[in-house]
C-alpha cells in the first residue's frame, strides 16, 4: 500500500496543506465540494485547512471519502494539467484532445469521472511547471481538438485545471480537479483510467500508472512556446485547418446561409475545422478574466472567452457583423457562401438635413454612407449627433436611435427636431409611443422588454450612440434592418465584450475617427 500511495502522490501532486472533500445532502440530492477544515466546514467559521497526508488519500482510495486535489501550488507551478469534459459527448471531446496530444507525442491518460458521463484528460509533469505554460498546453490540444470535432465548445477553455495563470490572494487556494481511483467508484467503474483501444477500464490501474511518461518541465516550455497563437475575434482572420490528422474533409461546394437580424450559416457538411474557426471569430478574450487574473483575484464563474454565437444541430448563428469574416473563412475552405437575404426592405421617407457638415463630418459621414454597418469613433463635441442625423437623411428610411442614458435621449430629441425637422417617438424613460419615422429607444428598456418584434419592425437603420455600453443588450433583439451604426467617444473603451459586440453587432465593416475640430 506504501509504493501505491507513494505513486499516487508522485503522480496526482498539489497543494499539500488543503485539500477538498466531497459532501452530499441525502434529503435534497445536492451535492459539490468544499475544503476540509478543522472542525468542519462553517459557512463563517475559522479556515483551518487540513492538508493532503497518506492517511487522506488511503481514505479516499477505499473509498471512505472523496477528495478533490488544488493542483496550482505556491510559485503559480503545478505538476499536471487537467481538461475537464462533461455533457453527452464529453468521450468523443476527450477522444478528440486526446489525438491532438498524441500528435505531438505527449502522453495523455483518459479517466471516467465520478457521473460516468463525463471525462478528464491528465497530463503529468516530472517537475514544477509554471501554470501559465501547462496552460499554454492545454489550451493549444483544445484549439487542435476543436479543429478536429467542430462541435466541442469554447467552454471547455474554462474547465482547464489549474484554471488560472496565478494563485488568487487573499486567501484564495484556487480551484479544484476530483481526484481518480475513489474506491466506492471503482466498484460502479468510474474513476479509473480506460484503455483507448476498448474504452474499458484499464484492468490494472496501478500497473497502467507505473508506466507512464512524464512532460519534463525543459520539454513542457518547448511544447507551449510551439503552440500555434489562439486567435479569436477580429484575429481569427484565418481558417485553422488541424495538423493532426490526415483525414481533410472537404467543405460543401457552396453553404446556405440567411441574413436577417443575424447570420445563421447552415451546418450540414460543414467540416470541423471551419464550424471551429468561425465560432473563434465570434468569440473574444474576456478582458475582465484577464484583469482579475493580473490582480491575483479569482476568476471563479468569469470565462476566459465572450461567445458571441448560438447553435443547434442545424444552424450557426452569428452576429452579423462577421459576415465579411466567414465569407472569408468559407472561401479558405474552398467553398462559397450562398446568402439569402431575408431582410425586409424598409419603406422610404422624406427627411431634410438642415445643417452642413465641416469637412471632417463630412469625411466621416461619406465613409459611413457606403456601408451597411459602421462604427464612428469621436470624441466629445466632434459632432456624433450631427453625423448621424445626416446619415438618417440620405437614407432616408425610418431609423431607431437607442441611447443609454435619459440626458442622451433627450439631446437626440432636441438634435431630431432641429435638424431634420421631425417630433421623434420615444420608447423608455417614461415614454411609450413610436412614430415610425425617427424614433428613440432606452437601451435598458430593450434589454427587459420581451414583447418587442412587433412593435419594433419597419425600421431600415439602428444607430446606437455610446454603443460600447452594448454588451448590456440583448443579441437577441429583434432587428434586421439593413443598416447598423454605432458611435463612440474613444477606441480605449473597446475592450472584452465591448470589442466584441460593438464590432460584430455596429460596425466590423467601416471604423471612421473625426476630431472636434
Amino acid at each position: 500500500m506504501q509504493r501505491k500511495l507513494a505513486l499516487y502522490r508522485t503522480l496526482f501532486a498539489g497543494r499539500d496543506d488543503v485539500h477538498a472533500l466531497r459532501w452530499e445532502n441525502a434529503r435534497t440530492g445536492k451535492a459539490g465540494w468544499l475544503p476540509a477544515v478543522q472542525g468542519g466546514w462553517r459557512k463563517h467559521g475559522p479556515r483551518n485547512y487540513l492538508p493532503l497526508t497518506d492517511e487522506v488519500v488511503a481514505s479516499h482510495l477505499t473509498g471512505d471519502i472523496h477528495a478533490g486535489l488544488y493542483p496550482l501550488t505556491s510559485g503559480d507551478v503545478c505538476r499536471l494539467v487537467v481538461a475537464d469534459f462533461d455533457g453527452q459527448a464529453a468521450l468523443l471531446d476527450a477522444l478528440a484532445y486526446l489525438k491532438a496530444a498524441r500528435a505531438i507525442d505527449v502522453s495523455a491518460s483518459l479517466e471516467v469521472s465520478r457521473s460516468g458521463t463525463g471525462a478528464h484528460v491528465w497530463i503529468f509533469f516530472s517537475g514544477n511547471v509554471p501554470a501559465s505554460t501547462a496552460r499554454r498546453i492545454g489550451a493549444g490540444l483544445l484549439r487542435e481538438a476543436m479543429a478536429l470535432r467542430g462541435e466541442l465548445d469554447l467552454a471547455s477553455y474554462d474547465r482547464l485545471f489549474p484554471s488560472q495563470d496565478f494563485l488568487p490572494s487573499s486567501g484564495s487556494i484556487g480551484n479544484l480537479i476530483a481526484l481518480p481511483l475513489q474506491g466506492e467508484c471503482r466498484k460502479r467503474g468510474t474513476t479509473v483510467f480506460i484503455e483507448l483501444a476498448t474504452l474499458e477500464p484499464v484492468e490494472d490501474q496501478w500497473a497502467y500508472l507505473s508506466t507512464l511518461d512524464r512532460v519534463t518541465p525543459r520539454r513542457a516550455e518547448t511544447l507551449a512556446t510551439a503552440m500555434r497563437p489562439l486567435r479569436t475575434g477580429p484575429g481569427a482572420q484565418q481558417l485553422w485547418r488541424a495538423g493532426s490528422t490526415r483525414t481533410d474533409p472537404p467543405a460543401p461546394a457552396v453553404i446556405r446561409a440567411r441574413l436577417g437580424a443575424s447570420v445563421a450559416i447552415e451546418r450540414v457538411g460543414l467540416p470541423p475545422a471551419l464550424i471551429a474557426s468561425i465560432k473563434h471569430a465570434a468569440s473574444l478574450h474576456d478582458a475582465e478574466f484577464y484583469d482579475r487574473e493580473r490582480r491575483r483575484m479569482s476568476t471563479w464563474g468569469v470565462p476566459r472567452f465572450i461567445r458571441a454565437y448560438s447553435e443547434d444541430i442545424d444552424w450557426l448563428d452569428l452576429p452579423r457583423g462577421l459576415l465579411e469574416t466567414v465569407e472569408k473563412l468559407v472561401t479558405d475552405a474552398g467553398s462559397k457562401l450562398d446568402i439569402s437575404d431575408d431582410r425586409p426592405v424598409a419603406e422610404e421617407i422624406e427627411l431634410t438635413f438642415a445643417a452642413d457638415l465641416r469637412p471632417a463630418q463630412q469625411a466621416a459621414h461619406d465613409s459611413l454612407a457606403k456601408h451597411e454597418q459602421g462604427l464612428l469613433v469621436a470624441p466629445p463635441g466632434a459632432g456624433k449627433t450631427v453625423i448621424a442625423c445626416s446619415l438618417i437623411a440620405q437614407h432616408n428610411v425610418p431609423t431607431l436611435i437607442v441611447c443609454d442614458r435619459k440626458p442622451l435621449l433627450d439631446q437626440w430629441r432636441a438634435q431630431i427636431q432641429a435638424l431634420l425637422g421631425v417630433k421623434p417617438g420615444q420608447l423608455g424613460a417614461g415614454r411609450t409611443r413610436l412614430s415610425g419615422i425617427v424614433d428613440l429607444a432606452s437601451l435598458q428598456t430593450l434589454a427587459r422588454r420581451d414583447d418587442l418584434a412587433d412593435s419594433l419592425t419597419g425600421y431600415g437603420m439602428v444607430v446606437v450612440d455610446e454603443c460600447h455600453h452594448v454588451p448590456r443588450w440583448r443579441s437577441n433583439a429583434p432587428f434586421d434592418n439593413y443598416r447598423y451604426a454605432g458611435g463612440s467617444g474613444s477606441r480605449r473603451r473597446h475592450t472584452g465584450a465591448t470589442s466584441l459586440t460593438t464590432s460584430s453587432r455596429c460596425s466590423a465593416v467601416q471604423s471612421a475617427t473625426t476630431s472636434n475640430k
